[in-house]
């Protein structure tokens, strides 16, 4: 078979199985955009974290009781995500899903069929593992409340009774505002950052919001969102905080 017999025996199974051939393509856009990200972050300044997105469930904050939604894609999901390789991460979603077989899945990816599943299967138990630790929706929605009814009040000791002693604090400003350029760990310096960080700005309004499907805090200035808050609930402790701050991946928050 020469090279045109099988570009044409390629777009004939497209056409045959659209579907299947659309994922292969999407697929293949994705891991290049994947490969380009990658480089373009080492040269990002300060912590990266995924873009918030905003689902239009807003209340006033504090309004305890409030459930979140849930979309699926927590930003605690999407941050394990990213940790992974880009053939990794793209072997996860083309099985967990699309239910591509490990073939099909190869094909895209290039690796072979034993690869991709020793990849997938592994993929899989570390999302598993990370999702298993996730708490329910309405403890998730009431720590956050708490946590924010805390910084409202600047009551040191309440907020860091809420923080995991392990808790984590990523800030992401991507060197268009001020932010934590490393990672603030432990419970006490969390609670100070967040403190001192709404310190500097008294007109400050906070919003409690579904963020990924997951409830957290939106932060405004006037009328335009400033920051937006995430967090991992381990159990009835914040055991991560994400704040996201780039003016550049809050538009759909100014623009919704």
């Amino acid at each position: 078979m020469d090279e045109n017999q099988e570009e044409d025996l390629s777009i004939a199974e497209v056409i045959e199985a659209p579907q299947v051939g659309l994922t292969h393509v999407a697929a293949h856009i994705c891991l290049d955009i994947l490969d380009s990200a990658r480089h373009r972050r080492q040269l990002y300044v300060g912590e990266w974290l995924p873009e918030p997105v905003p689902d239009g469930t807003t209340t006033e904050a504090p309004t305890p009781g409030r459930a979140s939604v849930t979309l699926g894609r927590s930003t605690a999901l999407m941050v394990v995500l990213e940790s992974l390789t880009p053939a990794a991460r793209a072997a996860f979603v083309l099985r967990d899903m699309f239910a591509l077989s490990f073939g099909e899945i190869a094909a895209v990816v290039g690796r072979s069929p034993q690869m991709c599943r020793n990849v997938a299967s592994s993929a899989c138990r570390y999302v598993r593992d990370r999702r298993r630790q996730e708490t329910a929706s309405d403890v998730h929605t009431r720590v956050v409340t708490a946590f924010w009814a805390a910084c409202d009040t600047r009551d040191l000791a309440a907020l860091v009774s809420l923080l995991d002693p392990e808790a984590t604090t990523l800030s992401d400003g991507g060197g268009k505002v001020r932010a934590a350029l490393k990672p603030i760990h432990g419970a006490d310096r969390t609670a100070r950052f967040m403190l001192a960080a709404l310190l500097q700005y008294p007109k400050l309004e906070a919003t409690l919001q579904s963020v990924n499907g997951k409830t957290g805090l939106v932060l405004r200035h006037e009328t335009t969102v400033s920051g937006v808050v995430s967090f991992h609930v381990q159990g009835e402790k914040i055991t991560d905080v994400w704040l996201v701050l780039n003016p550049d991946k809050l538009r759909s928050w100014n623009h919704c």
